[in-house]
């Protein structure tokens, strides 16, 4: 096969035939791992692999989308890889459409455009016209890393080169529950040499949606999203630095976003003093206190369209003690 599909799922039983049947890319072997699922969402996969001789299931026990997506990546056998949401799904001819421009231009890696969409949202998409597109080649081992305008936050807008992953044994981290698609994306990153960037809308993200492995509110599981955010700062850091440290300067500007906002801190249940401790290990990277010029770094777009907002929580990450304050009633227990 040309193309490895590797689908991490967990409890996805209601959404994971629409993903499936979404992939009508023929050359291509996709590759399902059950993540320790306690729902029937692998006798939907064996149902569906009944009829389509290219799907194959793997069951494990459940560690994690990090995990599950490794699994996936150990057992590919295609030239290209990519990664799909088990709730997320693809726009007819959209794999076709990606595979035709990375073969065309030889590249390591392809990034797409995507579509967001609700659950029962009744949007007509936009059809993929080729007409449009705006397609663009940057070459250079370190080119994308010193651009702002190459998405780092997903792993499934893109399709990627097995063999540079491999060669330089690049994998997720599993002790990561946030950010592990943009520690993985720093690391990718650091050996393209050459990338592809299309604006075509070839994929549909489901936003908000409950199989989300940060659907999880709970004061605990806040907790351990926070512990990531910092972690992945000192990962991607280090990766960085040691494959291209002249591109750091602009990658703190990028880590400030992940800095952990007060209302999530109070939110997680942190104390006053547990929350300027969190805040300590951010500082420990230079990107706390907050830059606001963060928020103008040319490609994130989506922080632009809320300026206003992002710019008020910086501040009050600034000020810690004003945001328990206004935000805690007071308190700093």
């Amino acid at each position: 096969m040309l193309l490895s599909i590797i689908i991490p799922v967990y409890n996805c039983a209601p959404v994971i035939t629409r993903c499936l049947k979404s992939i009508d890319y023929p050359d291509a072997e996709i590759i399902v791992i059950d993540d320790g699922s306690r729902d029937d969402s692998a006798q939907r996969v064996m149902e569906y692999s009944s009829n389509h001789s290219n799907v194959t299931l793997i069951r494990k026990d459940n560690g994690g989308v990090s995990s599950a997506r490794n699994t996936g990546i150990e057992n590919a056998k295609g030239k290209y890889l990519m990664f799909i949401d088990a709730d997320d799904f693809f726009a007819p001819g959209g794999i076709k459409t990606a595979m035709d421009l990375i073969l065309k231009y030889e590249a390591d890696l392809l990034k797409f455009g995507f579509q967001c969409v609700r659950d029962g949202d009744s949007t007509e998409f936009d059809l993929i016209d080729i007409e449009k597109s705006d397609t663009k080649v940057i070459e250079g081992r370190y080119a994308a890393l010193e651009r702002t305008d190459i998405p780092d936050f997903f792993v499934w807008d893109g399709i990627y080169l097995r063999e540079m992953i491999e060669e330089n044994g690049i994998r997720f981290h599993t002790d990561l529950c946030l950010h592990e698609d943009d520690v993985f994306m720093g690391e990718i990153l650091c050996h393209t040499k050459r990338i592809i960037k299309t604006n075509l809308q070839l994929y549909r993200f489901s936003v908000s949606s409950v199989y989300s492995s940060t659907h999880n509110q709970s004061r605990e599981r806040q907790r351990k999203l926070i512990e990531s955010s910092y972690r992945a700062v000192h990962y991607r850091s280090d990766y960085v630095g040691a494959y291209c440290p002249e591109a750091l300067p602009l990658e703190r500007l990028k880590y400030m976003r992940w800095v952990c906002y007060p209302k999530t801190a109070i939110n997680a249940g942190y104390s006053y003093k547990e929350y300027k401790q969190v805040l300590s290990h951010f500082k420990e990277f230079n990107c706390w206190p907050i830059d606001y010029r963060w928020i103008n770094v040319a490609g994130l777009d989506f922080y632009r369209k809320i300026k206003i907002k992002k710019t008020y929580q910086s501040f009050l990450c600034n000020h810690p003690w004003l945001a328990y304050l206004l935000l805690n009633k007071g308190r700093f227990n």
